[in-house]
């Protein structure tokens, strides 16, 4: 297992990367001497949610890096498999597919709300900077803004063909341990800030039979709603006795 570098500390040093571009964006306009009412606030309000954002990035991928490290050190492992060739790569094509569909839907939702924050906290108050008087400086400001839209939309539909391409180098492996689960060379995880594991079960009907892991992920806040993933392991014939094991361990947690 050691031949796989912990992935998930990549995230870990985005979110730090991103916190430091909303500091910059909160210290940066009083220094340059920058007209505060006339974007100086709108971009330190704009540096102080892209502050929040890298922050909860950091507290979120930081729990996904120390399950990975234990994984990857065979800490709480209950059971490892792998896959023939064609079948890494047929999994890894379905999962590809779902994953581009569900990230189209989160792009255009994001997408949506930048323009409706983006109207009425930068373009209206900047109006006159960026019309009446053009202000270059203004035009920085609203131009980067929007420019996140495109990039996002880059990530949306580049991460998925990343997670592809590593499932076919890394997902004929498969580890289940007790606090995540390792398939199609991504790492999935309950035991992170705001989720937690519903079910574990064997599904001897699917086709193939696969191990099924119901994982409940904080959607909403305010009234709270909780969102359920569900992942699937396909089990070779081989392996259905360490599936038995699995569903049973996790089955008896929950009693506890």
């Amino acid at each position: 297992m050691a031949m796989l570098n912990n992935r998930e500390q990549i995230g870990v040093t985005i979110g730090w990367l991103i916190t430091a571009l909303g500091s910059a964006l909160i210290i940066v306009p009083p220094w340059i001497g920058a007209n505060m009412m006339r974007g100086g606030y709108a971009l330190q309000f704009i540096g102080i949610l892209v502050v929040a954002t890298g922050l909860l990035i950091i507290w979120l991928w930081r729990a996904r890096a120390n399950v990975m490290a234990r994984l990857l050190a065979g800490d709480n492992l209950l059971a490892q498999w792998t896959y023939a060739p064609a079948q890494a790569q047929r999994y890894a094509a379905a999962t590809f597919a779902e994953a581009r569909e569900q990230n189209r839907g989160v792009f255009f939702i994001t997408a949506t709300l930048f323009v409706v924050i983006g109207i009425p906290v930068l373009v209206i108050p900047l109006w006159h900077d960026l019309v009446e008087w053009p202000d270059p400086f203004a035009w920085i400001i609203v131009g980067g803004y929007f420019a996140l839209i495109p990039v996002l939309g880059l990530f949306a539909w580049g991460m998925p063909l990343l997670a592809y391409r590593r499932a076919l180098q890394d997902g004929a492996q498969v580890w289940i341990a007790r606090d995540g689960l390792f398939v199609n060379g991504a790492l999935y995880t309950w035991q992170r800030p705001l989720s937690f594991l519903r079910r574990v079960r064997f599904n001897h009907a699917a086709n193939p039979p696969a191990l099924q892991f119901d994982i409940a992920n904080l959607t909403r806040l305010g009234v709270l709603h909780y969102a359920t993933t569900t992942v699937r392991v396909p089990v070779p014939p081989d392996q259905a006795a360490q599936a038995e094991n699995v569903t049973r361990f996790f089955e008896q947690s929950q009693k506890t």
